[in-house]
């Protein structure tokens, strides 16, 4: 679930509804990077900390692996521009930095900010660190990689993608919830998420069901998983790619029951 994590995009040009910030680029010297902040590339990502990053070297690890499985899963190419990590040392650090580059955005644990250059995923280090890095990093993934991602999909990938590798197909917190709320008959309607503009409108119920229905489309019918390939390389070319709601149940009618289906049965 995501309640402590947030994403700023300046400018109206994505499909997702915003926090509109007009950002300049965020300088080194403005965040006051010193010499003695640590700095590592791991395959399109480059962080930078005011800690020793040796720590986290299997973490960085897990984050080009999440590229990896982008290109693999949804036949995504390597991300046209880089993506920052800015990790802090402890609360403190980051709520005073957060606190003056972007005095108007509610608190959060972690923030994607996304200005005309390069992503950069803010956080600290905690125990949701793990967590709160791939949810961010798959943001910043999916922004240096497409023109635009609709909100309630990019939620759903990031949710998907937040968990250890080995938790994505079954191990997921969201899949107990659901599971008990569909023997309720309560159905994910997607084309509700899809009616989301803005990441303030999304609540905790929302993101379940946005990783819900990436869980379908990643391991259920193959229709499904090529009409979400498809959708994606419609955006890549610039071709107005309609709702993917629509698009699955032209593929597969009665989609809504298929994906109750596959859940009801998961694991196989």
């Amino acid at each position: 679930m995501r309640t402590a994590a947030s994403r700023i995009f300046p400018g109206g040009h994505t499909a997702i509804a915003i926090v509109l910030l007009l950002l300049s680029a965020i300088s080194h010297a403005e965040i006051g990077f010193a010499q003695s902040w640590d700095q590592r590339t791991a395959g399109p990502f480059v962080a930078r900390a005011d800690f020793s990053l040796e720590q986290l070297s299997p973490l960085l690890g897990d984050l080009s692996q999440i590229q990896n499985e982008l290109v693999r899963v949804l036949g995504l190419p390597q991300p046209r521009e880089t993506v920052e990590l800015i990790l802090f040392r402890d609360e403190a650090q980051y709520r005073a930095v957060v606190r003056q580059r972007f005095p108007n955005v509610p608190y959060r644990r972690a923030l994607f900010i996304k200005s005309s250059g390069s992503g950069a995923v803010y956080a600290f280090r905690g125990p949701e660190l793990p967590v709160d890095l791939r949810h961010e990093a798959t943001h910043g993934l999916l922004h240096a990689t497409l023109p635009m991602v609709p909100l309630w999909l990019d939620e759903g990938l990031a949710e998907y993608f937040e968990v250890a590798a080995d938790q994505r197909a079954s191990g997921n917190p969201h899949q107990a919830a659901l599971k008990w709320n569909l023997r309720l008959g309560m159905t994910p309607h997607l084309a509700r998420l899809e009616a989301k503009r803005d990441v303030a409108e999304m609540s905790a119920a929302d993101y379940r069901d946005a990783w819900a229905w990436v869980h379908f489309m990643l391991h259920g019918p193959s229709e499904a998983h090529q009409e979400l390939v498809q959708f994606l390389g419609d955006i890549r070319a610039g071709t107005p790619p309609g709702q993917l709601g629509q698009r699955l149940e032209r593929r597969l009618p009665g989609v809504e029951k298929r994906l109750a289906a596959h859940f009801k049965s998961w694991p196989p």
